[in-house]
């Protein structure tokens, strides 16, 4: 292995060359080994050195070999600026056969007069002079092996055998820093690698968090949010611009807190967990949430992770579908009944009817008879409202103006508001578009919905109708609170609003029920074909009321545009 070629400044601070006492070379020495240089140019400068100091009586050449123990060889070879690339033979060959694998093997410094076995001296200038070699040791193990030759066949003095064998452990020193400074910058490396893969570790696991499409929360004990991921903020942006750092208490209440911050035991069923939460603006949200404790290197408990999801939409939805499904159920078992009821009423009426016919001469049969007929005739309008609720004709939807369909409804409601003096106010917007759906369902639709008002208010009372078309923007807005609107769909939408007596809460809650009514008379199905009649023609509507100040059905009709 060839030496390298090292051009350098002089690095030792003395007169040289010159007869300086052993110390002061040992001191000239230590400054190099101290110099920030690199290992190599240490140990070529050292040797250029000492072969200048001429009274130490040492030869032109000085080699240096390291010891590798694992394969018992010497790898690394660096020598005085005079030995040529020939004179290193030696290196990476087995201990034992040259003279600095003897001296490795043994750990004794030695002098040898003969040549070296693997070096070839015919084609040097000059015969072998003789050779020292002293072992570099640390821990009584040989690091490495200085070869340097002797001047005239002399072996070295004493007092020159003891500085180097001094400088040996000069070089021994440095060896064990530069094995350490190897280490170091080793450590260093695995750092940086390491500190690169935790960054693209934690780059990944940000993508995936941030890529998730529930939200995510991670929160402290005390409830502070200390990150959330995108979804999170798209959920609850409406409550805050800044989710990271505020408190889940501030977000959710007292209340919905302690419930996110409780980890339920391991297996324990985290189905149907939710809060409602309603921000100043009237924005109500239904979050869905699971959690798992968060817990730091010692197993303890520091936090709760958070996922939830707005399902506001879904549990309207599956309210809807749970409604409908009923209405289905009870149509089914009104279509029957009203079936299997209107054959015997139609044999009693006829019976009755013979009754009536016979019993001219009797006041008290034929009143009997009449009361027959009048009932049996009240049940078949009964049975009329059974079928029209359970057996809906087919909706023929086309677009129609809305102006048309209340212009035919009207009239069949004039005399009623003339009695009760109820007053009938329109709103309705220019140029509004037509609505998609069967006019002769809407007109019985509104017709409902005007003698509901007018039973509501009774007398001296106010009926207000109201008509827009709402836009997609305008549209998000009304979604928020009736989640079954479709995104990309435009609507017309139309109030009915009444200053009657108004209802509860939980009596609005059931009023599209079948069967279901406040009034003494009717069977509670005239709202219920409302309802049903709406979803045919794939309209919306929803109520608000507040008892004592009136109420207000909301429809919407999807719009022709």
């Amino acid at each position: 292995m060839a030496t390298t070629d090292f051009h350098e400044t002089p690095f030792l601070n003395h007169p040289s060359p010159g007869n300086l006492s052993h110390q002061s070379i040992l001191i000239n020495v230590l400054q190099v080994a101290l110099k920030p240089h690199p290992f190599q140019i240490k140990i070529k400068n050292i040797l250029d050195y000492l072969i200048e100091q001429k009274h130490l009586m040492l030869g032109p050449r000085a080699i240096f070999f390291l010891v590798d123990h694992t394969s018992e060889t010497m790898t690394m070879k660096i020598a005085n600026r005079s030995t040529s690339d020939n004179e290193l033979t030696c290196g990476d060959h087995p201990f034992g056969i040259c003279h600095c694998g003897q001296v490795a093997l043994s750990g004794v410094p030695r002098y040898f007069s003969t040549p070296p076995p693997l070096h070839d001296f015919s084609k040097n200038p000059y015969p072998f002079p003789g050779a020292y070699y002293i072992p570099v040791k640390k821990d009584g193990l040989a690091l490495a092996v200085l070869s340097i030759y002797v001047a005239n066949r002399k072996e070295p003095s004493d007092e020159v055998k003891t500085l180097l064998e001094a400088i040996a452990n000069i070089f021994a020193v440095i060896i064990e820093t530069q094995q350490m400074d190897q280490q170091l910058i080793r450590l260093v490396n695995d750092l940086r690698i390491s500190i690169i893969s935790l960054r693209e570790e934690k780059k990944f696991s940000e993508s995936i968090i941030q890529g998730l499409k529930y939200g995510l929360i991670v929160a402290n004990l005390d409830g502070k949010i200390i990150k959330s991921n995108s979804a999170a903020q798209t959920i609850l942006k409406s409550f805050t611009h800044q989710l990271d750092g505020q408190y889940l208490a501030t977000l959710f209440g007292k209340e919905n807190t302690v419930k996110l911050l409780e980890v339920l035991p391991a297996g324990s069923e985290q189905l149907d967990r939710e809060v409602s939460i309603i921000n100043q603006d009237g924005d109500r949200k239904i979050i869905g949430y699971s959690n798992v404790s968060r817990e730091d290197a010692q197993d303890n408990k520091v936090g709760v992770i958070i996922s939830m999801a707005d399902i506001s939409e879904l549990k309207y939805v599956r309210k809807e579908m749970e409604k409908m499904n009923r209405l289905s159920t009870v149509a089914e078992i009104a279509s029957a009944v009203a079936h299997e009821v209107r054959n015997p009423l139609a044999g009693i009426k006829i019976m009755a009817q013979s009754i009536e016919e016979e019993a001219s001469s009797n006041s008290e049969q034929l009143e009997c008879s009449q009361r027959i007929i009048r009932q049996v005739d009240r049940l078949n309008v009964l049975l009329s409202d059974f079928f029209s609720y359970a057996r809906p004709a087919e909706p023929k939807k086309r677009p129609t103006p809305l102006s048309i369909i209340l212009a035919e409804t009207k009239p069949l409601i004039n005399n009623r508001l003339s009695k009760n003096h109820i007053s009938l106010t329109e709103d309705i917007a220019e140029r509004l578009p037509p609505i998609i759906a069967d006019s002769h369902q809407v007109q019985q639709v509104f017709l409902n919905l005007f003698l509901n008002a007018i039973d509501t208010i009774r007398q001296q009372g106010e009926i207000t109708i109201t008509a827009k078309l709402i836009g997609l923007e305008e549209l998000l807005l009304y979604k928020k609170e009736y989640p079954g609107l479709l995104a990309d769909v435009p609507y017309v939408v139309v109030n009915f609003t009444d200053n009657g007596a108004g209802m509860s809460p939980h009596i609005a809650e059931q009023v599209f029920e079948p069967f279901f009514t406040t009034k003494t008379s009717g069977a509670g199905l005239g709202l219920s074909i409302v309802y049903r009649t709406l979803k045919e023609n794939d309209a919306e509507i929803v109520l608000q009321s507040e008892e004592g100040k009136g109420t207000t059905f909301t429809i919407f009709f999807q719009a022709a545009v």
